[in-house]
């Protein structure tokens, strides 16, 4: 809705699953990467989610076609000619704490997956994308207010953000609970979607309904439909 009136500069999200995107938001910026791109492990080459959402929904394990067409016809081009087999070599024993059972151990336990397709998402322990702070930097600019909606702020990077904006840009928290380590102007507590509706209903804006889904147009919600619950508590403003 922000974004079809122009009032939305970004949407930063922690979800990975694109629904964002789904919903039609196209300002979005994923903090933490999403399924709608994935890359192979070794040549780096990018595709759509969707073309490896078949083998993920199956159980498999999305793997690089090129990759392993390539493997297979080294595979076949390496495969020696038939003839008499070379004598062996006869290996010298020597003492050693170091085993080859060892090696195989952790070839075994880590076998190279030719062609793998990661999804394009942050996994825990991997660095970020250089591209947020860039994009932070950029925003910072230009933002006149920040919303944060249904959040507990303890993931990194989202919860730096309020650090980065500068304190003269108003910030309100819709939430179901406090948090207790950040102090925004203003605080707005209970279902997201309920005070949702009641700022809507105030600013005479019309939201998407289930009407619509149907393929019926918008409609302005009906004032029974707003008041049926409680209105958002409010803790304050600075």
């Amino acid at each position: 809705l922000l974004q079809d009136r122009d009032k939305l500069l970004r949407n930063y999200t922690q979800n990975i699953d694109s629904l964002e995107l789904v919903a039609g938001v196209t300002q979005v910026y994923h903090c933490h990467g999403s399924f709608a791109t994935a890359t192979c492990m070794d040549c780096k080459r990018e595709v759509s989610g969707a073309v490896i959402k078949p083998a993920v929904l199956s159980g498999k394990i999305p793997r690089c076609q090129p990759c392993l067409e390539a493997e297979a016809t080294n595979t076949a081009s390496s495969q020696p000619k038939r003839g008499k087999p070379k004598p062996k070599k006869k290996k010298k024993a020597r003492a050693s704490n170091h085993t080859e059972s060892d090696d195989s151990d952790n070839e075994a336990s880590h076998p190279h997956i030719t062609g793998l397709m990661k999804p394009g998402i942050t996994f825990f322990g991997e660095p970020l994308s250089s591209s947020f702070d860039a994009q932070l930097w950029a925003d910072r600019a230009e933002v006149d207010l920040l919303v944060i909606i249904g959040t507990s702020l303890k993931v990194r990077p989202v919860s730096e953000i309020l650090a980065h904006i500068p304190h003269s840009i108003p910030q309100i928290l819709i939430n179901k609970t406090p948090i207790e380590h950040i102090n925004p102007d203003i605080v707005l507590l209970g279902e997201c979607d309920k005070i949702i509706e009641y700022l809507c209903h105030d600013l005479e804006w019309v939201l998407p309904s289930r009407i619509e889904e149907r393929g019926q147009p918008r409609r302005k919600r009906r004032p029974e439909e707003v008041q049926s619950a409680e209105y958002p508590r409010r803790l304050g403003a600075r």
